[in-house]
């Protein structure tokens, strides 16, 4: 029987050359082991998390921490992991544990009120918030953390500290990622007390430093989104349809950031027979042979795989979400991205669903241009770049619809909050599910939701957010400018 460490020479080779799926797999194989590695349970931690698959990460971490755990740096490792899993939680549970031989560590602080609101534990967020501002006044973080989960007030003490460090920031010439996090930070506050000229504006200022820290290429984007087209043809479907794993549980919820998707999955969440998996990556772990699919490694990957491919594919595909989420009627899938990945995911599970949130496109692009995203959506900080990347992603979609129509179902999030008892109904009936109250009150369930509307799930459907840009005029003209350049329709 090959030893761990030994498996763990393999993993490192298999990397090194570029097999990130054998990397993967042999990784696995370590953590499912019975060996004993104390404090070398790091190495196969850090290995899947650079991987990007966090489950594996997660339990050679828990692995760690049983065997060592002798350093508090350990726990917070494995409590951010947890994050990335859906576990919030639990990390949070972790962080307080140690936190508690520790109340004068403002990091730690902050990293439990931080999985304390991605969990939905707002009291909790707000009091290891203060508790890192009682500690270090002048911690703006914690401050901006703070913001997103109160409403701030005439003369808030905390606004006041974020505009000191934003006028700071704009007299030194910072323009990153934390200058423009202290802008959008205001930009909530100044919404709370209905200064919506200013909000505008502090929102524009801080879009304008992300898209210059992080640019983004609408036209590569374009040729990309054209490529896959030109790929996934009606008898390049056709020619390998009926070959991929019969499984129902899959369902995918699709739609740009911003669209009604964490509405979706919170009511389909609600459901008994429903586990939601949120944004996990699955999907593309699953099919990481496959790489960017339109530079010939689709076809590639066909000739090497042989005629099981999509099979296995899905039956990969499977059993990770299985490994995450244990059994169920049904698991969602929120991915947005996997958008990308659509037509290898309708091939490889031939029985999977897939939801197609639909929302008026201007308070789209309104709502990401003032969300300062934790990580990835570029196109979200150039009203240019979004009209593009909206307009691509439509494209796209109806490119799927053409192909897969029996297997797509579109929700227009401006039915489902005027009209929530038909909608849900709808959504039901397509996954194959039978009604249940408890979708109704989904915004009572207690479970992670690590996305930008983490506070707005939580709330009971409103109509409040239709049409909410127009409150915002004419800071927002950019949007409707570039929206009506793109030639994208929306409701003006």
């Amino acid at each position: 029987m090959t030893d761990a460490r030994t498996l763990l020479q393999d993993a490192e080779r298999a990397c090194a050359r570029g097999d990130r799926i054998a990397g993967i797999d042999l990784v696995r194989r370590i953590v499912a082991s019975d060996e004993k590695l104390g404090s070398d349970w790091a190495i196969p931690a850090m290995m899947a998390a650079e991987l990007l698959d966090y489950d594996t990460a997660a339990r050679a971490a828990a692995k760690l921490c049983a065997e060592d755990g002798s350093d508090p740096r350990q726990w917070r490792f494995y409590a951010g992991l947890l994050q990335n899993v859906g576990e919030a939680g639990k990390a949070m549970e972790v962080l307080g544990k140690i936190g508690a031989d520790a109340p004068g560590d403002a990091a730690l602080a902050y990293e439990t009120g931080f999985a304390a609101k991605l969990a939905g534990d707002f009291d909790t967020a707000r009091e290891r918030f203060e508790q890192v501002i009682a500690l270090d006044p002048k911690h703006l973080l914690a401050r901006a953390e703070l913001g997103t989960i109160r409403r701030a007030v005439s003369g808030d003490e905390n606004v006041l500290e974020l505009e000191t460090e934003r006028v700071r920031c704009l007299e030194s010439g910072r323009r990153d990622r934390h200058a423009a996090r202290i802008s959008y930070a205001l930009a909530k506050a100044y919404d709370d007390v209905k200064s919506h000229t200013l909000s505008a504006r502090r929102v524009a200022e801080g879009a304008a430093m992300m898209h210059e820290a992080e640019p983004y290429d609408p036209a590569a984007n374009h040729r990309f989104t054209r490529a896959l087209m030109t790929l996934y043809t009606p008898d390049f479907v056709e020619a390998q349809s009926g070959k991929g794993h019969r499984d129902a549980r899959p369902v995918f919820v699709l739609g740009p950031p911003r669209s009604g998707t964490t509405l979706v999955e919170a009511i389909l969440a609600a459901h008994p027979g429903v586990k939601a998996g949120g944004e996990h990556k699955l999907m593309w772990l699953a099919s990481l042979d496959l790489g960017v699919q339109a530079d010939g490694t689709l076809h590639r990957w066909l000739e090497t795989a042989g005629e099981g491919a999509w099979e296995k594919l899905g039956q990969r595909y499977c059993a990770d979400v299985e490994a995450r989420l244990g059994d169920a009627a049904r698991w969602t899938d929120k991915n947005l991205y996997n958008v990308t990945r659509f037509g290898a995911a309708a091939l490889a599970l031939p029985d999977a669903r897939f939801i197609w949130c639909r929302r008026d496109a201007m308070d789209v692009a309104w709502s990401a241009w003032k969300t300062l995203f934790a990580e990835g959506n570029r196109w979200s900080y150039d009203p240019v770049a979004i009209a593009a990347f909206l307009a691509d992603y439509d494209m796209l979609m109806q490119h799927w619809v053409t192909l897969f129509p029996d297997r797509v179902m579109e929700v227009r999030y401006e039915d489902l909050v005027t009209s929530p008892d038909d909608q849900i109904a709808r959504l039901l009936d397509f996954c194959g599910l039978e009604d249940d109250p408890a979708t109704r009150r989904f915004h009572e369930a207690n479970r992670t939701v690590a996305t930008a509307s983490f506070a707005q799930v939580r709330q009971p459907i409103s109509t409040a957010s239709v049409g909410a840009w127009r409150r915002y005029m004419p800071e927002a003209k950019p949007l409707v400018d570039a929206l009506h350049a793109e030639g994208v329709v929306f409701n003006d």
